[in-house]
């Protein structure tokens, strides 16, 4: 029974993934490894799918590094605005995916490990 439950949700997911629209992905800047970058993009595919409002979408993203990745995330979405900021070394990406614009930034102290 939970092997059926599995295969459920991962068909779910391919499903989503095939009704998902194809979006031109620009990526403007990033110092990410590869690995961060493509999780962050399809955090941000996931948060365009489920939201219409600029804000849910930069909450789902923000929701989804602060409980996957350690530290301070700050996910700015929109069509027009500037950023000027300091940033974690390996933390930053500016994308554009069709006329959206995000910029993702982890800044501030670290995560406290439990003791």
């Amino acid at each position: 029974m939970a092997d059926r439950d599995l295969h459920d949700d991962e068909e779910e997911t391919t499903n989503k993934r095939k009704d998902r629209p194809v979006r031109k992905i620009i990526v403007k800047d990033t110092d990410m490894l590869p690995d961060l970058q493509a999780e962050t993009i399809e955090w941000i595919e996931q948060g365009l799918d489920d939201h219409k409002l600029s804000k849910d979408i930069a909450r789902y993203v923000k929701q989804q590094l602060d409980e996957n990745k350690k530290g301070v995330w700050h996910v700015i979405v929109g069509s027009h605005f500037a950023c000027n900021t300091t940033h974690d070394a390996g933390t930053l990406i500016n994308v554009l995916l069709d006329t959206t614009a995000v910029l993702v930034f982890r800044n501030g102290p670290p995560m406290k490990e439990d003791q």
